[in-house]
């Protein structure tokens, strides 16, 4: 949930934008678009009570509005601003007193003391939050310590950032502060309140708030207790050691010195929830690589003809290879028989002995184009069956009937071509007949056989056949093939990085060394094959054909070229922006811990993400994923040592492990009230701050001195 502490829905000051000013309606629709749950209303020296109880009413259920003001302080001689903002359960009374205080003056010109200012707001409950350096017009320390000086309740003054660096910088060296979008222009605020603070506790009141700014136990385990955990029980070292934790289904975050065992805590609770059922492990940067992760050699690549939406081929790359010629039959054999005189006795007296053989092409040729369109109807079949989007655009009963039609089609054309094959077979079989019968004659007569056919049928027939086999491969080796394009990660500001496959059928003419062959087959014969079956389809009605087909088959290697699929090459590699692209090791980190947590899982264990990653990533692209992670609910355990990961989370659960004396402690808590327990109770209580800043930050004097960098 956001909140947002400083905003404008009047223009008030002669300076102010016109698109400060907000229509209920607007307003309405605009706080319902975004994920602020909580949001103060504070014009410059104004507040319109009406207005406040319109707009809150607009948006009740779905964002608690607050009311407020922004005061011109004048203090020591400077001007600066300071927002004033009240339990609404005192509006009406802060409208008269604001009232009172405003009735008749200039927005413009208007100042008030800090004094009169405390004096006036201070039994309504309120938060003050000042203008802080960079947020002009800003009070100063000496103007800070005094308001800190005049307020029943110090914990009650917040200092206002510009954004959420600043506030982090200001937070981590004992601050409060928090930043609001202090809207210029509505039909921007949907975009702008993305970058406004996240409150990780579930805070429903104004008054819940208060208490937060307070770090009341009571109020913060009231709310941590809303979250749901589960208490595990490990033995990450001795069983003398059982370590006793709270499992959070957010953002659990493990720290400590090196060599404190939070990779044994995290082997551990993998061990526990896997024996649960979970299927869990440790993402550790440094066990894997980002090659071995997305199989850029492609030891484990396998795709099919089906897959790529081309055919095999097997058949018709077997039958070439086997392939003989039909020889026609020879004009002396017409000779030998029509010259020769009848003689023998036996001979004259048969009756049948010119028997003319059946047609075997008109049953096969019908045989060939049944089995063509069963192919394509199976095909329509499958397709519909495995297509589940077509339920989405087409009536179902339409469909069943469609699918009960094809069936029947199917099943007739089952039948026309059993019916075609005994046809076929039933002539093959008297044609085989009859040749022995000619031959039993011509044996015990002595007489030539007549020559039952020309043999020009079936040596066209075999030639044609020939031709549309050799078509059919070549064309499905003309195939082009679409890359396969995977999503590897996110590089930043340099883009996306992706995994891309390119695929191609050598044709015997491709030469690119950076592709490998899909099978296990070498590249020479493969691309053999290809020339080899384009010199056959220039010979296909010449003598020199079969010459041809046996220089194919003398090809080394040969008998591993059986199908399309065995002439396929891959190149896998990586791209960013559309170009070749090799990343280095710090970014095959980042995509590898992007991947991990891109990647649905109810249980994420990350040993030091860290590892080669720089602080813009981390902030940029890690810690927005895993607040993204815990607002759904996911168990995100973390070993860390960067503080990014550790603090900006603000983690439910912070796990300390803490080496002192030779003695190994485990110590729990969190940034929210801001203390570290032993989990036994054998160790007093430690600052959750002045800890994170000296393990994560290398202590406070020397993140002190960044501070003041950076303040430079």
């Amino acid at each position: 949930m956001k909140i947002d502490i400083h905003t404008h829905t009047k223009k008030i000051k002669s300076g102010d934008a016109p698109t400060r000013h907000v229509e209920v309606e607007d307003f309405q629709e605009i706080l319902r678009s975004t994920d602020v749950k909580i949001l103060a209303i504070t014009n410059h020296n104004h507040f319109d009570v009406s207005q406040y109880k319109a707009l809150r009413e607009s948006v009740a259920g779905h964002t608690e509005v607050w009311p407020g003001i922004e005061l011109d302080i004048l203090e020591n001689g400077k001007r600066s601003h300071i927002l004033v903002i009240v339990n609404p359960s005192v509006v009406d009374e802060f409208a008269n007193r604001t009232n009172t205080l405003l009735e008749g003056v200039n927005a413009d010109t208007f100042t008030i003391s800090l004094d009169d200012t405390v004096k006036l707001f201070d039994d309504l409950d309120c938060v003050y939050i000042a203008h802080y350096l960079a947020k002009k017009p800003n009070l100063g320390d000496a103007e800070i310590n005094k308001l800190l000086g005049l307020v029943a309740n110090p914990k009650r003054v917040l200092k206002e950032a510009t954004n959420s660096i600043s506030a982090g910088i200001y937070i981590s060296h004992g601050h409060n502060s928090i930043y609001g979008s202090d809207v210029h222009d509505w039909s921007l605020y949907q975009q702008q309140s993305l970058d406004l603070p996240e409150l990780r506790l579930p805070v429903s009141s104004f008054e819940q708030f208060c208490l937060l700014l307070e770090k009341d136990e009571v109020t913060i385990n009231t709310l941590l207790n809303k979250k749901v955990k589960e208490s595990v029980e490990i033995v990450p070292f001795t069983v003398a050691d059982m370590v006793k934790l709270d499992i959070y289904n957010d953002i659990n975050i493990l720290f400590g010195s090196k060599g404190t065992g939070k990779t044994d805590i995290l082997d551990s609770l993998s061990k526990y929830f896997n024996e649960k059922g979970h299927n869990t492990s440790v993402y550790k940067s440094n066990d894997i690589h980002l090659s071995d992760e997305f199989d850029i050699k492609g030891h484990d690549f396998h795709v099919t003809a089906s897959d790529l939406g081309f055919n095999n081929c097997t058949e018709e790359i077997n039958s070439l290879k086997s392939a003989t010629d039909h020889d026609v039959t020879s004009l002396s054999k017409y000779k030998q028989y029509f010259s020769y005189t009848e003689t023998n006795r036996i001979s004259q007296k048969l009756k049948i002995k010119n028997i003319t053989k059946e047609d075997e092409g008109q049953p096969g040729r019908q045989l060939f184009v049944i089995k063509h369109i069963v192919e394509k109807f199976s095909e329509f079949t499958a397709y519909i069956h495995e297509n589940q989007n077509l339920s989405k655009f087409i009536n179902e009963q339409l469909l069943n009937e469609l699918q009960d039609v094809l069936e029947r089609i199917l099943g007739d054309l089952k039948d026309e071509s059993e019916e075609s094959l005994v046809n076929l077979q039933s002539v093959k079989m008297l044609n085989s007949i009859i040749d022995i019968f000619i031959n039993e004659i011509a044996k015990k007569t002595g007489t030539p056989q007549k020559p039952s056919r020309t043999g020009f049928a079936e040596y066209a027939s075999n030639r044609m056949k020939l031709e549309v086999q050799v078509k059919k491969i070549i064309s499905n080796i003309n195939h082009r093939i679409t890359p396969m394009k995977e999503l590897a990660g996110s590089l930043g500001v340099k883009g996306n990085l992706y995994c891309v496959t390119n695929l191609i059928v050598q044709n015997g003419s491709f030469t690119d060394g950076a592709y490998t062959t899909v099978k296990d087959v070498n590249k020479t014969p493969q691309k053999s094959f290809s020339k080899n079956l384009l010199i056959i389809i220039n010979h296909l009605y010449e003598n020199s054909l079969f010459e041809k087909i046996t220089e194919l088959n003398s090809i080394e290697g040969i008998e591993t070229i059986n199908s399309i699929e065995d002439l396929l090459l891959f190149y896998r590699h990586f791209t960013l922006n559309d170009n070749l692209y090799h990343p280095s090791s710090g970014e095959s980190s980042m995509i590898l811990l992007h991947k991990e947590l891109l990647d649905d899982k109810e249980i994420y264990l990350i040993d030091e993400p860290e590892k080669s990653l720089g602080n813009d990533y981390i902030n940029d692209v890690i810690v927005p994923i895993l607040k993204e992670k815990a607002a759904l609910g996911k168990k995100v355990i973390i070993a860390t040592h960067d503080a990014n990961i550790a603090v900006r989370t603000l983690p439910y659960n912070s796990i300390y492990r803490l080496h002192d004396q030779n003695q190994y402690y485990t110590m729990t808590g969190n940034p929210f009230s801001n203390t570290l327990r032993c989990i036994y109770g054998s160790r007093k209580e430690l600052d959750w701050k002045e800890i994170s800043m000296k393990t994560l930050e290398g202590g406070k004097e020397a993140f002190g001195e960044r501070g003041k960098i950076y303040g430079n």
